[in-house]
């Protein structure tokens, strides 16, 4: 919710205060007051804001901690926090770095460039300027002292800065086509809740299957077990039955 809310003020003040200066080509045709600038300002804040927001609020145990009780006189809350909530080292993929230029790659903080010595791919090495027996082979980065979560909320975040918007424009096309600037006019200023709440719907559902794809611990059951001992084949199952024999 944080983040669809931070595109949109930032995008909103990024449109009024460099809106058509530096790009002037129309950014969405019936909705002529958003700009390129607000829609590139809004998604460089919402990624800023997203990574430290979160390291601030995994701080805190209500924010880290489930609870199903609600009470007037709500009591301090003790769990085991999840591992996302943990600072550790993150070793980003090398696959990344390839869809982006190397020249590009070589400006972010903190990459190192990785080289094969002699052609070697199991002699490899940081690379050294000018060294001839180096060849590139991939790209390091890896972020120390960084809660899992801020990467979570730098893959949210660029949703919420390049996908959801689009809501917000589906919304704003249907208005146009029935010649209405708001939904209603229950909030002063805002239109109706439909007008606050357009974004939130892509949103809510990137959250979900983010959270149920990266994030979520798998479950283990005895009909899950069954399912998946039923897709072997009857080899594979006498191999898993002597494994489970073995185990007593």
């Amino acid at each position: 919710i944080l983040l669809v809310v931070t595109n949109d003020i930032m995008a909103y003040f990024s449109g009024i205060t460099c809106g058509r200066k530096f790009i002037h080509r129309p950014f969405i045709t019936f909705s002529p007051n958003k700009t390129w600038e607000g829609f590139i300002g809004g998604g460089v804040f919402t990624m800023i804001v997203g990574w430290y927001l979160s390291r601030f609020l995994a701080q805190y145990t209500w924010m880290t901690c489930p609870t199903n009780q609600f009470t007037f006189y709500p009591q301090a809350l003790e769990c085991e926090l999840d591992p996302i909530f943990h600072e550790s080292y993150n070793i980003f993929p090398p696959q990344i770095f390839e869809l982006l230029p190397d020249a590009l790659v070589r400006m972010i903080p903190g990459v190192v460039e990785v080289c094969a010595v002699d052609n070697n791919n199991g002699n490899l090495t940081a690379c050294i300027s000018g060294e001839i027996s180096h060849t590139h082979d991939h790209f390091e980065l890896v972020l120390k002292e960084v809660y899992p979560v801020q990467i979570h909320a730098l893959a949210l975040a660029l949703f919420a800065s390049l996908v959801a918007p689009f809501g917000g424009f589906l919304a704003s096309a249907i208005k146009r086509a029935y010649g209405i600037k708001d939904f209603d006019s229950i909030i002063p200023g805002h239109g109706g809740v439909m007008d606050r709440v357009d974004c939130q719907f892509l949103m809510a559902l990137c959250t979900w299957v983010h959270y149920n794809t990266f994030i979520k611990m798998a479950t283990v059951s005895v009909p899950k077990m069954i399912y998946m001992y039923k897709l072997l084949s009857p080899s594979e199952q006498m191999e898993f039955l002597e494994k489970i024999k073995s185990l007593n």
